[in-house]
């Protein structure tokens, strides 16, 4: 194995940072990214009259542009 691909491993096996809900949250609310796709790799999304671009990467992140 490589050190770039040690590296990646690496990567890959550490774990997300927890969420944060907000101060006066008292429930989170989950929305399931391969629902929300419904299989494809891009999706557009209006928030406050902008539109932003969420992608899924050739590597399975996610993207969001403006």
């Amino acid at each position: 194995m490589s050190g770039h691909n040690s590296a990646e491993a690496r990567t890959r096996e550490e774990k997300p940072q927890p969420l944060r809900r907000e101060r006066n949250s008292r429930s989170w609310h989950h929305v399931n990214s391969h629902e929300m796709l419904a299989g494809r790799r891009e999706l557009v999304i209006m928030h406050s009259g902008e539109l932003y671009r969420l992608r899924v990467t050739s590597k399975g992140k996610l993207i969001l542009t403006k």
